[in-house]
C-alpha cells in the first residue's frame, strides 16, 4: 500500500516536471514576446501555472489509479503495461502540443484553439506557412524532450509490488484516491471548476499563454461545443446590413454639452448588481426601496431611458470597457482569442495618463473575468482576497466592507484615476442576512438586498465627499443588467432591461444636479459618452453614441437567448428569432416606425454576429 501511494507521488512529482519544462520552452521560444517584462512578472507565471498543472495532473493520475486499481489485490502483468503505454502517450502527445502551442504562438500569438484545428483540413497549407527549419527545430525539440522523460519514467519502479498491507488499507486507498484525483482535476473542492481564467493574471498574452497548461487546452478543446462559424442571423445582404448600421450610428465629434467641471477628472464607476428601473422612485419605480439613490438623484444628472445590453454582470462589464453589445447565444467574455479583440476605455484612459482599479469582493475569476480585466489593460485588480472579509455572501464580501476598502485604497491612487466598484450583495438568490425591513417573498428579499446596497452606496458618496479626490471626481452609477423582479417581468422585455444610470459627483457642472434626461442609450453608450467629455478619441467604439450629441439619433438596443429588443423615443419593440416575430411593440397604431426599428434592430444584429465571427479571423 505504501508503495502504491509512493508510485503515484513519484508520478505527479514526474508530471509536474514535465510541465514545467514545457512551460520553459515555450517561454524561451517566445523570447521576443518578453521584452520589457521583469523577471519578476515571469516567474509568477510558473505560481499561476500550477492549478492548471495540478488538474491536468488529476485527469492523468485518475486513468492511471483507474487501470492500477486491481494490482492492489492481484497481479495483472497486461495492466502495468497499458499503463507504461499510456504515459508514454502523454509524453508524446504533451510533447508535440507544446511545439504546436510554440509554433501558434509564433505565427498568430495564440495557442491550440478550435480555429488553428479548423485548418488541419488544410495539411499543406499549415505546412507551408512555417519554413522548413523551423519545423525541423519544433520537431527536433518534441523528440529530444520525448526521449528526456522517457528515459526519466523508466527510472520509476513500474515492478513494485502493491499488494503488501491490510487488505482495509488497500480498499480505503482503492477508493480515497481516484476521489483525490477528481478534486484535483476541478482545481479543488470548490463550487466552480477549474477554468482557462485561473492562469490569466497579466496584460501580457504570453505570460497568460505560459500559464495554460497546452494538454488542459486540449481536452477542453476537444469536450467544449464548436463555435458557429455562420452568422445564423442572415436577414438581409451584408451591404444593406452596414448601411443600416453605419447611418444609425454615425460618427460625430466632440458633445453638444459639456458637464464637465474640470478638463481631466476622475471617473469612478460604481456597477450595482440586478438593480433594475422598478425599484428606483424617480424612475417611476416603487418607492422606499432604494431611498438613497433617490437622494442622490438631486444632486446629479438621471438618464431615465437606460437600457442594459444583456441580463449578466459579464455582459454589462463588456459593453461598458469595451462599447460591445451582449450576443444572444454566446458571450464574448468567455471566448478566449475573441475578447482579447475588444476595444478598452481602460487603455484609451492609460495613454491620457490615467491610472485604473477595479474592486470587486468575490471570485474575480468567475465567467473569466479577470482575464478580461487584466487584458484590458487595468493597472490592479482587487478581490476578495485583497482584504480581510468580516461578512459575506456566496458572491463575496458585504458591499459595506467594499466601499470601505475603496475609500481606503483611494487614498493611495495616483490621479486622475479610472476606478471600477462592482457591488454583489444584491445578487440573487438574494439570501443576504441584512434586516431591511422587507421579509416574505422572493420579491421582499430582492427589495431586501436592494435596500442594503442602497444604504451602502449612500454613506460610501456621503463619506466621499470628505475626501481630497472627491471635487474632481466624476461618478457614474449603473447597474449591471435589470432583474425580472420585483413585479416578475418577462425576461426579454424591455421594462427588464431598463436600469438607472446616474452622473453626479464633484467634477459634475452644477447646472446638471438634480436634472434629468430621457436620451435613449444603453452600456455600450459609456466609452463614447466619457471619451468625447475628455476630449479624447472614440471611432474604435462603432457601438456607441455619445449621449450628450445632438447629431446622434439616440436608441437602445438589447439581447437575450435568440433575440433582441431596440427602443428610441418613437417606438419599443422585441423581436423572437426562433419564432420570428415581434413578441412585444410599445405602440401597435405606430407600424410605421415599427417596421423602421424593426429592420434597424435585425441590421445591427447581423452586424454584430458578422463582427462576433470576424474575432476570430
Amino acid at each position: 500500500m505504501k508503495a502504491y501511494l509512493r508510485y503515484f507521488g513519484t508520478l505527479a512529482l514526474f508530471l509536474f516536471a514535465l510541465f514545467l519544462v514545457q512551460r520553459h520552452l515555450f517561454l524561451a521560444f517566445s523570447h521576443s514576446a518578453l521584452r520589457g517584462i521583469d523577471a519578476k512578472e515571469i516567474l509568477a507565471c510558473h505560481a499561476h501555472a500550477l492549478p492548471m498543472d495540478l488538474a491536468t495532473t488529476g485527469y492523468i493520475l485518475l486513468v492511471v489509479a483507474l487501470l492500477t486499481l486491481p494490482l492492489l489485490f492481484a497481479e495483472v502483468r497486461g495492466l502495468r503495461r497499458a499503463v507504461r503505454i499510456f504515459l508514454v502517450v502523454v509524453i508524446i502527445g504533451s510533447a508535440l502540443l507544446n511545439v504546436v502551442d510554440i509554433g501558434l504562438f509564433d505565427a498568430w500569438g495564440v495557442k491550440l484553439d478550435r480555429k488553428a484545428l479548423g485548418y488541419l483540413r488544410y495539411p499543406g497549407d499549415v505546412t507551408g506557412a512555417t519554413s522548413p527549419e523551423r519545423m525541423a527545430l519544433l520537431l527536433l525539440v518534441a523528440a529530444v524532450q520525448s526521449i528526456f522523460f522517457i528515459f526519466l519514467l523508466n527510472r520509476i519502479d513500474h515492478a513494485r509490488s502493491f499488494q503488501k498491507g491490510s487488505k482495509g488499507g488497500r480498499v480505503a486507498v482503492a477508493v480515497f484516491l481516484p476521489v483525490l484525483c477528481i478534486i484535483a482535476l476541478r482545481g479543488g473542492p470548490q463550487d466552480d471548476p477549474i477554468n482557462k481564467s485561473w492562469s490569466w493574471y497579466s496584460s501580457r498574452p504570453v505570460l497568460n499563454l505560459a500559464a495554460l497548461n497546452s494538454v488542459w487546452n486540449a481536452l477542453e478543446i476537444a469536450v467544449q461545443p464548436a463555435e458557429f462559424e455562420a452568422n445564423p442571423y442572415l436577414y438581409m445582404p451584408k451591404e444593406e446590413a452596414l448601411k443600416i448600421f453605419r447611418e444609425s450610428h454615425p460618427a460625430t465629434g466632440g458633445p453638444s454639452t459639456r458637464i464637465l467641471k474640470h478638463a481631466r477628472p476622475n471617473v469612478l464607476l460604481i456597477m450595482l448588481e440586478s438593480w433594475t428601473a422598478d425599484i428606483i422612485e424617480p424612475l417611476g419605480g416603487d418607492s422606499g426601496v432604494a431611498p438613497q439613490f433617490t437622494r442622490l438623484c438631486k444632486d446629479g444628472l438621471l438618464f431615465t431611458n437606460f437600457y442594459s445590453t444583456g441580463f449578466r454582470t459579464e455582459q454589462g462589464l463588456c459593453a461598458l470597457i469595451s462599447g460591445f453589445p451582449s450576443q444572444p447565444t454566446t458571450t464574448i467574455i468567455r471566448k478566449f482569442g475573441k475578447f482579447d479583440h475588444l476595444p478598452s476605455v481602460v487603455r484609451n484612459l492609460d495613454s491620457a495618463g490615467y491610472s485604473s482599479r477595479y474592486y470587486y469582493a468575490g471570485d474575480v475569476t468567475f465567467a473569466n473575468t479577470r482575464a478580461y480585466l487584466e487584458a484590458m489593460g487595468f493597472d490592479k485588480v482587487y478581490d476578495e482576497t485583497a482584504f480581510p472579509i468580516k461578512r459575506r455572501t456566496r458572491w463575496g464580501a458585504f458591499d459595506e466592507e467594499l466601499f470601505n476598502f475603496h475609500l481606503r485604497d483611494a487614498k493611495t491612487a495616483r490621479t486622475p484615476f479610472f476606478h471600477i466598484i462592482m457591488t454583489s450583495t444584491s445578487h440573487e438568490p438574494f439570501d443576504a442576512p441584512v434586516d431591511e425591513g422587507f421579509s416574505g417573498s422572493d420579491a421582499q428579499l430582492y427589495r431586501n438586498t436592494i435596500h442594503y446596497t442602497d444604504r451602502c452606496l449612500g454613506a460610501f458618496l456621503d463619506s466621499a465627499k470628505h475626501q481630497p479626490w472627491y471635487d474632481s471626481t466624476l461618478i457614474f452609477i449603473v447597474a449591471d443588467h435589470g432583474h425580472y423582479l420585483p413585479h416578475h417581468l418577462t425576461q426579454y422585455g424591455a421594462a427588464r432591461h431598463r436600469i438607472p444610470f446616474l452622473i453626479t459627483g464633484g467634477a459634475l457642472a452644477d447646472q446638471f444636479r438634480g436634472k434629468r434626461d430621457n436620451t435613449y442609450g444603453c452600456h455600450m453608450d459609456f466609452p463614447v459618452t466619457l471619451l468625447a467629455q475628455l476630449g479624447l478619441p472614440h471611432v474604435q467604439y462603432p457601438w456607441g453614441r455619445d449621449l450628450f450629441s445632438n447629431a446622434t439619433p439616440h436608441s437602445a438596443f438589447w439581447t437575450f437567448n435568440n433575440g433582441f429588443g431596440i427602443a428610441d423615443s418613437t417606438q419599443e419593440l422585441v423581436f423572437d428569432d426562433t419564432g420570428k416575430r415581434v413578441i412585444e411593440l410599445r405602440d401597435s397604431s405606430n407600424t410605421a416606425d415599427a417596421e423602421r426599428l424593426l429592420h434597424a434592430g435585425k441590421a445591427e444584429l447581423q452586424v454584430l454576429l458578422d463582427r462576433y465571427i470576424e474575432f476570430d479571423q
